[in-house]
């Protein structure tokens, strides 16, 4: 039989979970429910936009996930060894509603909401040198592909082999 001081018992850990478990759900029936909803921790879902970079025998070419933008919503640069994206994600559109002056006013309840939306810049290392003059960059059906064509001294370069 353990010890016991005072009538209290020395292991407690049990009811520590049990007041840490009711914490939790408490917790979360506050932050799911409105008015404070969206309070909650979410999952990080990385930088945006999210980015893949691949290397060809002549190119890095990298690809930026950018649904809903157009090319005009989006800047491109290459300084040193630094690709640069930056732009602006739209806010959504809010359904207008009537208002007593005759105005329309927006309303919206959100229910969830994971996408996000305003400026961005995104920096992204290069493995090597690039030439910036030639680098092109194409926006279709919301995927933006760059090409950046390695700099002639990252070229790989035939070297013959002599005999004398």
């Amino acid at each position: 039989m353990p010890p016991f001081r005072a009538g209290f018992p020395l292991n407690l850990a049990p009811q520590f979970e049990e007041l840490r478990d009711e914490l939790d759900r408490v917790w979360n029936t506050i932050t799911t429910a409105p008015p404070l909803q969206g309070w909650a921790a979410r999952q990080a879902t990385g930088p945006f936009p999210a980015v893949n970079v691949r290397e060809t025998d002549d190119a890095i070419l990298l690809e930026a996930e950018l649904p809903g933008l157009d090319a005009g919503d989006v800047d491109v640069s290459v300084a040193d060894d630094e690709l640069v994206l930056k732009g602006a994600r739209p806010e959504c559109a809010a359904p207008e509603t009537a208002a007593g002056d005759g105005e329309r006013k927006p309303s919206v309840t959100w229910h969830r909401r994971e996408r996000g939306s305003g400026a961005f810049e995104r920096r992204i290392a290069l493995p090597m040198a690039v030439d910036a003059g030639r680098v092109e960059a194409r926006l279709v059906n919301g995927v933006l592909t760059v090409t950046c064509p390695k700099a002639p001294q990252c070229q790989p370069r035939k070297v013959e082999v002599r005999t004398s």
